[in-house]
């Protein structure tokens, strides 16, 4: 299958430039591009044979893959990739393999961190609609509700029925996106090769706390699940938020993250934008915090 691998870029360049070389020499990818959505030039040492493209705004993470995916059509299947993944030929080619099958839309490897295993599906709580991580068999693919887009081999023509929808710009983007893809007909797998998980700067940390929160709503919200989102709503102002607050305090850090969280809900209760492209004044947690 002719790949593109797509690694949606903010930060530092180094973890960019060095996930950009490794996969260059990988004999089953047939382009490696980035999405550049810091807005900052091309990197002297990046490869001559990566792309480099600059959005016309941070398009947020599902909002620059498929950005890059436009600039791609010809391809078969795509590599999502972050800069802090590192995964192997063999991987890669496993994950292939099983793509090829005619009723699997998504692949991911098993995910390895400094601490040991750290799984590459998971399922959502019935309550509250967390992510829990799911232990994967070892010897054998299985099905998945949905893996981490960190890491994930899509097919082609998932994307043009399914493509990811860009308005949640950080977080819970791969979890619509593998429940969209199940609903369509296609399966999501996850495979026992492993990637190995450092840590990087694909995306940045601060304001996690608010999209964490309102992203879950939003997604509670466009699924229908009035008693989720109601559930999700009343543990963040009851539970979440004080314990946020008391964390600030006793962390000496001005109730910061306490007034993403405050923001969050509100935004997550509030206007539900439409699918596709983000809000224009994206990203909103910048409003409240330092973007970096």
């Amino acid at each position: 299958m002719k790949t593109v691998v797509v690694i949606v870029h903010w930060g530092p360049p180094a973890p960019t430039v060095d996930v950009a070389e490794r996969l260059e020499s990988c004999p089953s990818i047939a382009q490696v591009c980035v999405v550049a959505n810091d807005g900052s030039p091309r990197p002297a040492d990046l490869p001559t044979t990566t792309a480099w493209l600059l959005p016309p705004r941070n398009l947020g993470f599902g909002g620059g893959f498929q950005f890059a995916v436009r600039d791609y059509p010809g391809a078969e299947s795509y590599l999502l990739v972050n800069n802090d993944i590192r995964i192997d030929e063999a991987t890669i080619r496993t994950c292939l393999d099983l793509l090829a099958g005619s009723n699997i839309g998504v692949v991911a490897p098993t995910l390895v961190n400094g601490d040991g295993l750290q799984s590459g599906s998971a399922k959502l709580s019935p309550v509250l609609t967390a992510p829990r991580a799911r232990r994967p068999p070892q010897d054998r693919p299985c099905e998945a509700d949905w893996v981490t887009g960190a890491v994930m081999f899509i097919k082609a023509k998932v994307l043009r029925r399914v493509p990811f929808d860009g308005r949640y710009f950080l977080g819970f983007e791969d979890v619509d996106f593998c429940y969209r893809v199940r609903e369509a007909g296609w399966s999501v797998v996850l495979s026992p090769s492993r990637a190995w998980h450092t840590g990087g700067t694909t995306i940045p940390r601060r304001g996690n706390a608010y999209y964490t929160v309102r992203n879950r709503l939003w997604f509670t919200r466009i699924r229908g699940w009035r008693l989720r989102t109601a559930l999700a709503a009343a543990s963040t102002a009851a539970v979440v938020l004080p314990r946020t607050v008391l964390l600030d305090l006793v962390r000496g850090r001005g109730l910061a993250t306490s007034a993403l969280v405050r923001h969050g809900l509100a935004d997550g209760l509030g206007r539900l934008p439409p699918p596709g492209d983000p809000w224009v004044d994206e990203p909103r947690a910048a409003q409240w915090t330092s973007w970096r």
